[in-house]
């Protein structure tokens, strides 16, 4: 369990880890297990299918007491960042925890524990003038020896809170409930049926889906070899798991939607998505929902967390709201501020105007894959 008291600073000692050694591998995942405000990025096996997405180096801090135990992890990755300036704040050079991820941040058993590596983070910032250090946390504050962190609100996650089995679980008032109740059924009655996906093969069907979905929301898809990596990785250890809306039909079956779930400590992750726009009227992903916050409650799980959306996708935001009965705010912390931020917004900034979006929404679906690829090797 997490050691609740403050370790004296002048005693502990802080270093980076060896990429591939299985021993601290396990070291460090226990002491993951182990802290209640880990999430599922924190694991070995996340940032191992992120060096593999992007080929860029992983920086694993640790902190150690006297006594040669772990008092705290920072898990950080070096970013190329885009050539010539292109891509604004999202395109810098970065040394962040972490890129293409929701969450990061250190974990520690105390927050002098942690301000230490953050201190050491921005130490090795400091080295390369061209690169920021990016934090990306819950924490509306964050503490480091140079005191010059500089802290955005970046956006709300939205959140159901799941009450214990057998307790009804209710989703908003009772006109959103009925709806939402009301979605699902449509979905059953037109033989729309709910299942876990059992082999890789499933994986690979589904991930068309996702990448037009990505497409119709003008934001790069990640490649099919990063799901494919989350399955081979993360699924063997219970983290994660793809669950579908199959249409059954006379003599043939048609998998119509999917998400990909994270599961750890006392949340389920609504982690990534994909479904045929020419099936929304029958409700796949309401029925999605529904049925996978019903199984997380009955395994004993206390959120579903239904993830952060941008400011331009508001019906997306929307439709979220719906399931959420809470919001968290996420921050984004820097070092140094980069140049020309004055608020969070301009990191916000997606792909706008009318004629942008049209052109990508028509770009055959093989090439925006690629560009996906391409994509978040620099991200």
């Amino acid at each position: 369990m997490i050691i609740e008291h403050s370790e004296k600073i002048n005693t502990l000692t802080v270093f980076s880890l060896p990429d591939n050694s299985e021993n601290d591998n396990v070291l460090w995942d226990d002491f993951v297990n182990d802290h209640p405000d880990a999430s599922v990025y924190h694991f070995s096996e996340w940032l191992n299918i992120l060096q593999k997405e992007s080929n860029q180096k992983i920086l694993r801090l640790v902190c150690k007491n006297e006594e040669s135990k772990i008092v705290g992890v920072f898990p950080l990755q070096y970013t190329k960042g885009f050539p010539f300036g292109l891509g604004g704040v999202p395109g810098i050079k970065r040394l962040s925890s972490l890129p293409r991820t929701p969450i990061g941040g250190p974990l520690a058993i105390d927050e002098n524990i942690a301000a230490v590596l953050i201190q050491k983070a921005v130490d090795t910032v400091k080295e390369d003038k061209e690169r920021h250090l990016q934090i990306k946390t819950f924490s509306p504050q964050l503490k480091a020896e140079s005191n010059r962190l500089h802290k955005f609100l970046w956006r709300e996650i939205y959140v159901t809170e799941i009450p214990k089995y057998p307790k009804e679980i209710r989703f908003g008032d009772s006109r959103n409930h009925a709806a939402i109740k009301r979605a699902m059924k449509k979905a059953l009655k037109n033989d729309v049926h709910f299942r876990e996906a059992n082999n890789i093969n499933e994986l690979k069907e589904w991930y068309p889906l996702y990448s037009d979905t990505m497409r119709f929301h003008v934001t790069p898809a990640r490649s099919y070899s990063f799901f494919k990596n989350i399955w081979e990785l993360m699924k063997p250890k219970g983290l994660m798991s793809l669950v579908l809306a199959e249409l059954e039909t006379i003599g043939s079956k048609q998998i119509i939607a999917g998400s990909v779930l994270f599961k750890f400590n006392d949340t389920v992750t609504y982690a990534f998505n994909g479904s045929s726009r020419n099936h929304f009227e029958l409700r796949p992903n309401d029925l999605l929902h529904w049925q996978a916050i019903h199984d997380a409650q009955k395994m004993g799980f206390k959120y579903y967390d239904l993830g952060e959306v941008s400011k331009d996708h508001l019906s997306l935001a929307a439709y979220k709201k719906k399931w959420a009965s809470s919001i968290k705010e996420m921050y984004h912390y820097y070092y140094p501020k980069p140049e020309g931020l004055e608020n969070e917004e301009e990191l916000d900034a997606g792909t706008s105007g009318n004629l942008k979006q049209k052109i990508w929404q028509a770009l055959p679906l093989k090439i925006t894959e690629i560009i996906g690829d391409k994509t978040y090797k620099y991200l």
